[in-house]
């Protein structure tokens, strides 16, 4: 299988081309088997990442790049394997470029440099005319000569510079054509792209209904400014306001380039970080006295029964409160487990406490905490799994018990700081503990708050690297 790259962001967007070499280098380098502008691709380096056929997988590496490599939003430091579809990011604002794999037969469309023209010139020699013998002439004729002759040096200068009139009008219109096909053509292409991307839009909100209403609504949005910088556009085309058109242009080629990363982020495996995960996530129930009984979400973060949850949830909002009794209920059972507090966070920071449930024997365990959450770009989309509304959301009713069952709502990440990390998704009292998934099912962070007023839309989260810590200080 050959490799085929399509540039989808940057100054070169819509360019495809197809390598039969197992060797592919990309920067700026005119030398570059994918060469992107080096004059306006300024994030990409001279020579910044190189593509190659290992046996029968294709493998990306970064080339000690100034601003670094990125497959599928996160940071690459060693070969990473490609699979069709997958996005390569050349720095964190630079290029988008996505890898397809296509049959051998597919024709390479790597260009060829272009061919300059030599020019011949060519010119004439005249012959002196011959020197006719002098008579006397009078002064009448004498006259008579220099008038025509002067008359012939006018004519000259007058036919030189309306040559070099016409010549200045031709080369005006020339330009002037050929910047106005320019401009037509970049139009067109971004029509085309506009089209495309609008499609693909309109497919993945519908693949977003019901609890991924969050992020089809961003997209929605994303979609709506698309539509409206591409009327004004043809507005300002249509009444030839030339500034108008390279400044719409620009706007809507950077709102093309956030709706195609907001599209990329909505078509995460979220059934697979589910499946992968949510069994390992637990209704909590503490009670705090007489009819005092709050709940929460928890998740196991080790097969010997250790739990993450906020720190509120068992030690109450100021961290001072006992706990009488605290309960368990995982996803998908009916059965409760007790459990005790092992620490609470002391930094303020980090709403985080560790529980551990007494039973014996394992438990079902999240895939992992990611290290670097602070890695996860503004814009990424990620899986909230927990149980928002406590004992009021619906829950699974047999004859043989009430069934746990967690709430799957999706988001993206609208802030990422040190000791914050803001998630433009859905929670409720109950959701306070809650593990917010990336794209790779890896949690990057613990929901514990929101914006009052939001409806539960602008959630808060402790970021993953606070609970490493607290974990790694009660081993």
């Amino acid at each position: 299988m050959k490799a085929q790259l399509r540039i989808v962001t940057g100054s070169r967007t819509g360019v495809i081309q197809v390598f039969s070499q197992d060797h592919i280098t990309i920067g700026r380098h005119p030398d570059s088997a994918l060469q992107l502008d080096p004059h306006h691709d300024l994030d990409v380096s001279t020579r910044h990442a190189t593509i190659e056929r290992q046996g029968d997988r294709w493998v990306v590496r970064d080339q000690n790049s100034r601003n670094g490599t990125y497959v599928n939003g996160h940071k690459i430091t060693a070969d990473t394997r490609l699979d069709d579809t997958d996005q390569i990011r050349l720095g964190s604002d630079g290029p988008l470029i996505e890898f397809r794999t296509v049959p051998d037969k597919t024709p390479d469309t790597t260009p060829t440099p272009i061919q300059q023209r030599q020019l011949r010139a060519t010119g004439a020699s005249r012959s002196p005319a011959p020197v006719a013998a002098k008579a006397k002439a009078s002064t009448t004729q004498r006259v008579r000569v220099e008038v025509a002759r002067q008359t012939r040096r006018h004519r000259h200068v007058t036919g030189v510079l309306a040559v070099l009139l016409l010549g200045v009008a031709v080369s005006f219109w020339f330009v002037s054509r050929q910047q106005r096909l320019a401009r037509d053509q970049q139009v067109a292409e971004l029509q085309s792209q506009i089209d495309s991307v609008l499609q693909n839009a309109g497919e993945t909100v519908d693949l977003l209904r019901g609890q991924m209403a969050e992020l089809a609504s961003t997209l929605r949005s994303s979609q709506q400014d698309v539509q409206a910088f591409q009327q004004r556009l043809t507005e300002a085309r249509e009444a030839g306001n030339r500034e108008s058109v390279e400044n719409l242009s620009a706007q809507l080629e950077s709102a093309l380039s956030q709706l195609a990363d907001q599209q990329l982020a909505a078509r995460i495996d979220f059934e697979g970080i589910a499946a992968a995960n949510q069994r390992a996530v637990a209704l909590v129930f503490v009670e705090f006295g007489p009819r005092q009984v709050e709940t929460g979400t928890a998740f196991a973060v080790r097969s010997d029964g250790t739990m993450l949850t906020s720190r509120h949830v068992v030690a109450g909002p100021d961290g001072s409160r006992t706990p009488r009794r605290i309960g368990v209920k995982f996803a998908d059972s009916r059965q409760f487990f007790p459990a005790h507090v092992v620490a609470l966070s002391q930094d303020d920071d980090a709403d985080l406490a560790v529980i551990r449930v007494e039973l014996r024997g394992q438990v079902p365990t999240i895939r992992g905490l990611n290290r670097q959450p602070d890695t996860v770009p503004v814009g990424a989309a990620v899986a909230v799994i927990g149980f928002p509304g406590g004992v009021d959301s619906p829950q699974l009713e047999t004859a043989d018990g009430t069934f746990a069952t967690t709430t799957l709502t999706a988001g993206t990440v609208s802030k990422n700081l040190p000791n914050l990390i803001q998630i433009n998704g859905y929670g409720a009292q109950g959701a306070s503990g809650s593990p917010i998934f990336d794209a790779s099912g890896l949690v990057i962070a613990i929901l514990y708050g929101g914006v009052t007023g939001s409806g539960g839309r602008i959630v808060y989260a402790v970021p993953s690297s606070y609970a490493h810590r607290l974990l790694d200080s009660n081993d």
